[in-house]
């Protein structure tokens, strides 16, 4: 039986290796790259670029028998995978692809995401040169990259612009009433209720049109499912903010041999890390079962503690209405980014 992986981050790779070795499947895994890279802990790049070998498992030392395509996709179909060069078909297929990071601003020139390590490597030069930086949201990337530019770049000056009230939002307000305190009592300024919407040779104007000069923008501000490659599928499998709709066993609605896995899923959760890790759990335990002929599993989305660093020497542990901070989530933080890689090693 043929199975299709689209996408070796969290989910995909789970998938793919808890697949690898079994005898009766024939696993392929596109990925645009040739390694597993743990992305919650990408912005630790902005400082320390040669940190990224930690961060990175080349996907041939935990993939022995599993085929690697790196070419880019052309078509999705519900039939076959189309490059430029071949057409595979498959007899399950996994979409795992993720999302994107758009930047929405005509003008992008010294702006960047934190979406990728080459890309943030590319950036660390920019980053150790720049006497200001504007980082453009005030969400879990957003104040994670804050709390690490303020604690290890003092001499910098570091604006923060977050569209709403109070940072971290989805969360309590003990949460953000800690992060603000701390990336204040550090020397950063945050603005709340502005939205940066225009950029112009250096200056950042919002919608209140304040203008902030700054060498360097970090555009942490939203992101946005993309799945351009199904435009074959029918409109009813994608929701309006093009998602994908899975049912019960994270089956893409309408297709029992297509899984969904990780952030472009529409399951009700925060989309984490953990929870893509799980939805690959619960998607190659369902293949097996498929397989099998055997009843699927029930994937129920489920609140978890969430980790959020201010920099490698403080943090948030939030599991509400728990909240603890300080040293102890910071070294929580580190071993569980160490326990992650180590389980696909």
């Amino acid at each position: 039986m043929k199975v299709v992986i689209l996408g070796g981050g969290f989910s995909g790779a789970v998938i793919a290796k808890k697949l690898d070795r079994q005898k009766e499947l024939e696993v392929t895994l596109f990925d645009t790259k040739e390694y597993f890279e743990y992305s919650p802990s990408l912005w630790k790049l902005l400082l320390l670029p040669s940190y990224h070998k930690h961060l990175i498992i080349p996907y041939r030392q935990f993939l022995k028998h599993t085929r690697l395509i790196t070419d880019p996709i052309h078509h999705v179909t519900p039939e076959c995978i189309e490059t430029e060069k071949e057409k595979l078909p498959f007899d399950h297929l996994v979409i795992s692809t993720g999302i994107d990071y758009p930047i929405f601003l005509k003008n992008t020139k010294n702006v960047f995401t934190i979406k990728s390590g080459v890309e943030v490597k590319q950036h660390s030069e920019a980053v150790a040169e720049a006497h200001t930086i504007l980082i453009i949201g005030g969400g879990l990337i957003g104040t994670e990259v804050a709390g690490a530019l303020a604690r290890k770049t003092p001499e910098k000056q570091i604006i923060l612009v977050h569209p709403h009230d109070r940072l971290l939002e989805r969360n309590t307000k003990a949460v953000s009433r800690y992060a603000k305190k701390y990336l204040e009592k550090h020397g950063l300024q945050v603005i709340f209720k502005e939205k940066v919407v225009d950029h112009r040779s250096g200056i950042f104007i919002t919608d209140t049109q304040r203008r902030i000069k700054a060498d360097i923008g970090i555009w942490c501000a939203g992101i946005k499912s993309n799945p351009w490659y199904m435009e074959t599928f029918p409109p009813s499998v994608f929701t309006e903010r093009n998602a994908l709709k899975v049912n019960q066993f994270l089956q893409l609605e309408g297709y029992q041999n297509i899984f969904v896995g990780g952030d472009i899923t529409s399951t009700p959760e925060e989309k984490t890390a953990a929870s893509a890790d799980r939805h690959g759990r619960v998607i190659s335990e369902n293949i097996l079962r498929a397989l099998r002929q055997k009843p699927l599993i029930v994937y129920k989305p489920r609140k978890e503690p969430m980790i959020i660093s201010l920099g490698n020497g403080d943090g948030i542990l939030t599991y509400p209405p728990f909240v603890l901070p300080g040293f102890i989530p910071a070294i929580l933080k580190l071993l569980v980014e160490k326990i992650g890689i180590k389980r696909l090693n």
